[in-house]
């Protein structure tokens, strides 16, 4: 009886041991995920999209804060959320591609290989190489006769690709947020200019229509080429409208 015992335990055992070596590679794989985005085929788990306005130049040191940013970001990235840059111009197109849109698919270290996870490094060959590559065009400068930053916001905000199903979302501003177009402009002298209520409006129609309480506002104010005054006073006319809109927001000087 016993030597029948012992011999069913060990079939048991291998068997046991069989299905692990089968199921091994599977687990240690991780779930299926799009090759190019490394994001999980259900979707990411949160978003950081950071939106970078290049409508005028700015200093070498602001482009090496915007770099030193965007690096803190995305070496901070958790486990499967999505990451993307996009980078806008004075002359709008709307569905202007991002210049990077990538998930950390997380560095999950098998207990019996001791290697990380393919996944992982690829994550690190696709984020290092794409991310300097994207930080030598942000730093690039530029200038243009407009600066439609919300029409921008709106833009990719209403994409359907940048509502993740799961998660918290965060969007980071980089602009010196002297918006400069037919909807609004704290330039010159024609009605409307610098009108604080048509400012409210026209931000209060992009974010009720984008779903844009669903987003955690961070501006990144770039000084730029312009006089602190200027700049100043773009950030009291914004700092307003987000206000009267008890849109929440954090706000500081790049």
């Amino acid at each position: 009886m016993k030597s029948e015992h012992w011999a069913i335990t060990a079939t048991i055992l291998a068997g046991l041991s069989l299905a692990g070596f089968f199921a091994a590679p599977k687990l240690l794989s991780g779930p299926p995920r799009d090759a190019e985005t490394l994001c999980q085929k259900s979707g990411p788990v949160g978003h950081t999209l950071i939106l970078v306005d290049k409508t005028d130049p700015w200093s070498d040191i602001q482009a090496a804060r915007l770099k030193k940013l965007v690096k803190e970001v995305g070496e901070a990235l958790p486990a499967d959320r999505l990451m993307s840059i996009y980078v806008f111009k004075d002359v709008f197109e709307p569905n202007f591609p991002p210049l990077l849109a990538l998930c950390n698919p997380g560095r999950t270290v098998s207990e019996l290989i001791g290697n990380p996870r393919r996944d992982y490094v690829r994550w690190v060959e696709k984020f290092g190489r794409p991310l300097d590559e994207a930080l030598t065009v942000l730093a690039q400068p530029a200038k243009g006769n407009q600066s439609p930053i919300v029409e921008a916001i709106g833009d990719v905000l209403a994409r359907r690709e940048n509502r993740v199903p799961s998660g918290d979302r965060a969007l980071l501003l980089v602009s010196d947020m002297l918006q400069n177009s037919p909807q609004f402009s704290v330039f010159g002298n024609s009605p409307g200019a610098r009108d604080p209520e048509r400012l409210r409006r026209l931000v209060g129609k992009t974010w009720t229509d984008t779903d844009g309480a669903s987003w955690r506002l961070q501006v990144h104010q770039v000084q730029g080429v312009y006089d602190a005054a200027r700049l100043e006073q773009a950030s009291s006319l914004w700092q307003q409208a987000l206000r009267a809109l008890n849109i929440p927001f954090a706000w500081d000087r790049l």
